[in-house]
């Protein structure tokens, strides 16, 4: 038996957290009933996997947890009971020592069944710096101490850190005889240890939380492997096998995040489709030059490493690259305390992908005056604009349902970005170019496909603009310029073909698709909206 104070195995925030979803609801619940608890309060909780649990309340010290405590109250205890009896206990400011405290428990042969009393006891009244003896089981026999019970003393030392005040505990320990008298050598030991490995994580960083995220987004990620993986999770580098790729293949590789979407997503948990927002955005953006992606890589950031929320992400993540056909090689979870603020987290990637020299976009060679603008469906503002959306939507209440949507706003605005491999992926033989329509709208990303001497003009009646652009535009009060250089406007992806293909293309994809535009002779910067 003992006890040690402060416990190493709880940081600060750990007890803010406590605090917060046990100690205080508790406290609270007895106040609605009209029982204010006004006392010493302790809880005894046991730290599992899935968070603190509470093993009982008391109502008063704990012996001998008070022994190890209250030498390290450097405020009057007194002035702090008065203050309770008071209501005032928020006025009082309650000091404590640095250092450590360790208590010891002296027992006598036969504790706990049938304790053997009546000896006398020696060297429990000799000095002890920073230390104190506690009486529990004894009595005197006359003029002699002798052990009446079976926790005797409790032998009690501090000091400045908890290794030297376990040194002083049992060489007070030590000092002290009388006949059957026991004690556990190894009270505070699971403390030291825990100290020696928390040097990182009392710099808030879990390594034990990084390696449960690991284990359980493990079996999310083994399902996106196929025979060109040789060694992915746990690895220090993915090992993918490129051989046989083609006759002439280039590898096209492309690295972004999810942005601002994340904040959104996290405020409303709904964490599966940020994962998906980030691989998908990638599978686009190399889509764009005529290639299929081979593997992806995730970069997962965060002020506190909660492994279920990272798993959700990755699961996420996987489920995205099966659907490409994709392998989640490997990646990095980041706990960096200090760098986000609490609760914050970012999301990227980078994927590499593959295609053959010749079949490299854009053609921009291939291009002329008269090709034809196709656009492709989005199925929402994708991962762009959210800055601005989250200003627009501070004072809505994203939970309700909007009839014009059909759908609530946080449905509407949470939908992951969608892949266009899967629909395009067979006409590509049609396309001259592709633009992925990312941050920057139709006015940035259209020219970044076209020769410098052709204009790309694009007729805005041509597809319906989906009600969520709507409702941001008039929302936000935002005119129709900065509409379509912030945001897709229902349209994700524009290819760029001869008319002639149009008739093929259209029985190639399997949804539908608008003429948006064509291109004309003219600057290349400067996009004409009609």
């Amino acid at each position: 038996m003992g006890a040690f104070a402060p416990a190493p195995c709880l940081l600060a925030n750990d007890i803010q957290e406590i605090t917060k979803s046990i100690l205080q609801p508790t406290l609270d619940g007895l106040y609605k009933m009209g029982l204010p608890f006004i006392g010493v309060f302790y809880a005894g909780l046991m730290l599992t996997e899935d968070g603190p649990r509470i093993l009982e309340f008391n109502a008063r010290f704990g012996d001998p947890e008070t022994q190890a405590v209250l030498p390290l109250l450097e405020s009057d205890l007194l002035e702090i009971f008065v203050a309770c009896t008071q209501e005032k206990l928020d006025q009082v400011d309650i000091l404590w020592r640095e250092g450590a405290a360790v208590c010891v428990v002296v027992a006598s042969a036969g504790y706990p069944e049938k304790p053997l009393t009546g000896y006398p006891i020696s060297g429990s009244d000799l000095p002890i710096e920073h230390g104190e003896v506690f009486h529990a089981g004894t009595k005197l026999n006359g003029t002699k101490l002798v052990n009446a019970g079976g926790r005797v003393l409790g032998v009690t030392c501090w000091d400045t850190s908890l290794r030297t005040a376990i040194e002083r505990v049992y060489r007070a320990v030590t000092n002290i005889s009388f006949n059957g008298m026991q004690y556990r050598k190894d009270i505070a030991q699971k403390g030291l240890k825990s100290l020696n490995n928390a040097t990182y994580q009392s710099a808030g960083v879990n390594i034990e939380a990084g390696n449960r995220a690991v284990s359980l987004m493990k079996e999310a990620v083994h399902s996106t492997y196929n025979d060109r993986v040789l060694a992915g999770l746990g690895s220090f580098g993915g090992l993918f096998d490129i051989s046989n790729l083609g006759e002439s293949p280039v590898l096209v590789a492309s690295t972004d995040g999810v942005g601002t979407k994340v904040e959104l997503a996290a405020r409303m948990n709904r964490l599966d489709g940020v994962g998906k927002d980030i691989v998908n955005h990638c599978i686009n953006d190399i889509l764009v030059q005529g290639a299929r992606p081979l593997f992806f890589l995730d970069y997962y950031a965060t002020a506190k490493l909660k492994p279920e929320l990272a798993a959700e992400i990755v699961s996420g993540m996987a489920a995205a690259c099966r659907d490409a056909g994709c392998a989640l090689l490997g990646g990095e979870t980041a706990e960096m305390p200090g760098v986000y603020h609490e609760h914050a987290f970012d999301v990227a990637g980078t994927i590499v992908g593959v295609v053959e020299r010749s079949k490299i976009l854009p053609l921009k060679n291939a291009m002329q005056a008269g090709d034809l603008l196709i656009g492709f469906a989005s199925n929402g503002p994708h991962t762009n604009g959210y800055s601005l959306i989250r200003k627009i939507c501070q004072n809505q209440d994203l939970n309700t349902w909007k009839s014009e949507l059909k759908s609530t706003l946080v449905d509407a605005l949470l939908v992951p970005h969608r892949s266009y491999l899967r629909v395009i992926e067979p006409a590509l033989h049609l396309i001259k170019g592709l633009a992925h329509i990312t941050g920057g709208g139709f006015i940035e990303n259209i020219p970044r496909a076209l020769p410098e001497d052709l204009q790309p003009m694009i007729d805005l009646s041509s597809w319906p603009i989906p009600p969520l652009f709507q409702w941001l535009q008039a929302q936000g009060g935002i005119d129709l310029d900065e509409m379509f250089h912030v945001f897709n406007m229902g349209i994700g992806m524009v290819a760029i073909i001869d008319p002639n293909d149009l008739p093929a293309l259209r029985n190639l994809v399997p949804e539908t698709i608008w003429v948006i535009g064509q291109l004309q002779s003219g600057p290349r910067a400067e996009v004409l909206l009609q």
